[in-house]
């Protein structure tokens, strides 16, 4: 009883097409700096070589339609000073479902002895559609959720900026997709708010065997309330990680990750909701592997 009231909250939040509503879709992750690109197009071409990133997080589960995120970067240096790269995204919420593939460009020049900018777009096409099937409704015959929506396929476009010091201390401001999706007439009353990210982090050794990496993220949209994440992972000798994690009212997480080979990284992130969510579950996980190919 308790899942399938949960499925008509999500749905009415998200989907409420019969009163004006306003909703966030853009995914949240919690390993951000672990993979900036899903946010920030400026990362492209950071690495010297070739990066591949595949991401999967599972939030809140044991609840009936509970947001379900898989995503895959890749970019790639390009000449001295450019990068490309790639990033595709599936993600699910209750009845709506969203896909998303776009095309990167960053361009990375030095300021000083110290310091270095990059900027970064990214053009790419998305669609959202919402899925009425199995939803159970307080009342049967609302018009609103009688037939499934879909925006089709739609142009959609975003930046990124970033002021870096090495590979340490480093500010970024970004907004990976820039339009609203779009139901034409029949979606009228539903509007969704594009996210700005603010990220900084820096490295701070403490020892030849110990590094932190302390990191903040703050999300902004239109007349939603901000949220953030502050992060402190500890990598020790090069290759294990262990860190906490922290958003604002919503939850507590546990970060773990261990550099398998030269090439292969494997990151993973234990959450526990600390919100009116927890009454019915006590967990979401994200998994990330990256791939790093050096330049020959």
């Amino acid at each position: 009883m308790i899942k399938h009231k949960l499925v008509q909250l999500i749905s009415i939040v998200f989907v409420g097409m019969s009163l004006p509503a306003l909703g966030q879709v853009d995914p949240i992750y919690s390993l951000y700096r672990f993979n900036p690109q899903n946010i920030t197009p400026a990362h492209v071409g950071g690495y010297e070589g070739t990066e591949i990133t595949v991401m999967n997080r599972q939030q809140w589960m044991g609840i009936e339609g509970a947001p379900k995120t898989m995503g895959i970067t890749a970019n790639m240096k390009w000449g001295k000073q450019k990068g490309v790269g790639i990033v595709g995204l599936l993600d699910e919420a209750g009845p709506m479902k969203t896909v998303h593939v776009g095309l990167d460009f960053a361009y990375h020049v030095r300021l000083n002895e110290d310091w270095s900018f990059s900027g970064g777009i990214r053009g790419g096409v998305g669609n959202m559609t919402l899925n009425f099937n199995g939803i159970r409704l307080p009342q049967s015959g609302d018009e609103a959720f009688a037939t499934d929506r879909s925006t089709g396929m739609q142009v959609n476009t975003g930046w990124g900026v970033k002021v870096y010091k090495g590979d340490g201390l480093f500010f970024s401001v970004s907004q990976p997709r820039m339009f609203r999706y779009d139901f034409g007439t029949t979606g009228a009353a539903y509007k969704d708010s594009p996210s700005f990210f603010v990220m900084t982090g820096t490295k701070w050794p403490v020892s030849e065997k110990l590094t932190l990496y302390p990191s903040a993220l703050i999300r902004l949209a239109t007349d939603l309330p901000a949220s953030y994440d502050v992060n402190v992972v500890a990598n020790m000798h090069g290759k294990l990680d262990a860190g906490l994690g922290y958003r604002g009212g919503e939850s507590i997480g546990i970060r773990l990750g261990v550099q398998m080979t030269k090439v292969f990284y494997l990151g993973y992130v234990y959450e526990l909701p600390t919100s009116q969510i927890s009454k019915m579950t006590s967990q979401s996980h994200e998994l990330a592997l990256r791939v790093r190919l050096a330049k020959k």
